[in-house]
């Protein structure tokens, strides 16, 4: 990797790490929320939702904005009011006001993940654009992992309120990063500014693409890009796969803090002592998970990654599932981690190249979008299924799920080591 590439994917990552201690606190939250403010369970049913349902309305809206106001100031707006709603959830009267709140981080981080991904896929080589966004994928992990360790520390003693408010904070420090971030070169240039795009591109050793043109689309147009020309064969596939691969991770991991406080038997005695160490150790599993993807993304490409990663963790649910002694709880569970999220770094490699700079944020944030879709009945399924009364029938669903998402990403379109297309039409 470049050098000055490196350093702009870290400052985002730390952007990617805010957001998911974000989405992580309400996961690690459920649990005591539950036990301590015994809510009723359609209140529980809307929390467990409340998130991804914000998440589904920012990333509709933030697309259009960023392809018109520019990547960074989006970013900026987002960022802003997923940090400042989870610190106000802390303070919550009651759940009603929480599930209020919720909503607005997920609108935030439903809003800012798109465009970030976005921005760093403008900047990047075409023969490593798979491993900078795989490598920001990875600061997933480590703002769960944070998230985690926090509500080790800080719930048995303080409560979810406190937990939830210092985590909001550690996001606003780790958001900083943004001021330091630039605009996107590719939209300085649809917007007629060369001299600033050619500064970016150079300071940032990446590609600079005079060709790009200042047509000016509307917000329909911009929409009916995503469709026209047999872009329909690129865009539909692409929704199915964010619906899937978003609905699985938060049916699993929001409510798994939940389900494996219910396992019983030599496994059930294990987590009575070691709930929040099972709970690292396979959150853990996520970062191996992610930089395989970092380093077979460019030599395998992206299709064939994401395809055998959502197939093998459709495999591990089922042998999850039937989980009967603490080992194979402990291996299935760390392979069931370390290939979802590596699925997750391919994903967000393959959507921002497949649409040109004109579309690429309402290309990228409609697809994540669909995504919240299937993030909203995730958390809602497991509810159906019975939660964690129906352990097996719950991971036999997800199993089946993934399996179908991974032969569905081989009919993508791929994009290995070619630069991302451009509108030439002036």
């Amino acid at each position: 990797m470049k050098k000055s590439q490196i350093f702009l994917v870290v400052l985002a990552g730390f952007l990617w790490m805010a957001i998911s201690q974000n989405v992580g606190v309400i996961s690690f939250s459920l649990k005591p929320i539950i036990k301590f403010e015994s809510p009723p369970s359609h209140l529980i049913f809307w929390l467990s939702a409340a998130t991804n349902i914000g998440m589904l309305i920012g990333a509709l809206f933030s697309g259009p904005l960023a392809d018109h106001i520019g990547r960074k100031k989006t970013i900026v707006i987002y960022i802003v009011i997923h940090v400042v709603s989870t610190i106000l959830g802390g303070l919550s009267p009651d759940i009603l006001v929480l599930i209020l709140f919720r909503i607005l981080v997920g609108f935030g981080v439903g809003g800012a993940l798109p465009i970030i991904a976005a921005l760093v896929s403008e900047y990047s080589s075409p023969n490593i654009r798979g491993r900078n966004i795989s490598f920001l994928e990875s600061f997933w992990a480590y703002g769960w992992l944070l998230s985690l360790i926090l509500a080790w520390g800080i719930i048995p003693s303080y409560g979810w309120r406190t937990y939830m408010v210092i985590a909001g904070v550690i996001s606003l420090i780790f958001s900083l990063s943004i001021t330091v971030i630039p605009e996107s070169q590719r939209y300085l240039l649809k917007v007629g500014l060369k001299d600033k795009a050619r500064f970016y591109a150079e300071m940032y050793s990446s590609p600079y693409i005079e060709e790009i043109s200042e047509v000016k689309l509307s917000k329909i147009e911009e929409l009916a890009l995503l469709f026209k020309d047999r872009m329909w064969v690129v865009t539909i596939p692409l929704w199915i796969i964010w619906f899937i691969i978003t609905m699985g991770y938060y049916g699993i991991f929001i409510w798994l803090p939940v389900m494996v406080g219910k396992v019983v038997g030599e496994i059930g005695q294990f987590l009575q002592t070691n709930f929040y160490l099972y709970l690292f150790i396979v959150t853990l599993a996520q970062i191996p998970g992610y930089y395989s993807a970092v380093f077979l993304i460019d030599k395998v490409g992206r299709k064939l990654i994401l395809s055998i990663y959502l197939i093998i963790t459709g495999i591990s649910s089922y042998f999850y599932a039937f989980s009967t002694d603490l080992t194979s709880f402990i291996v299935w569970g760390c392979v069931l981690s370390f290939f979802d999220l590596g699925a997750w770094a391919a994903i967000y490699t393959y959507t921002p190249e497949q649409y040109p700079t004109h579309i690429r944020g309402t290309g990228t944030s409609w697809a994540t979008s669909c995504g919240r879709i299937g993030g909203i009945l995730g958390p809602m399924t497991v509810f159906w299924l019975g939660g964690p009364s129906n352990w097996i029938r719950v991971f036999i669903f997800f199993a089946i799920l993934h399996i179908i998402g991974g032969l569905i990403a081989l009919l993508g379109r791929e994009l290995k080591n070619l630069e991302m297309p451009e509108l030439k039409r002036k």
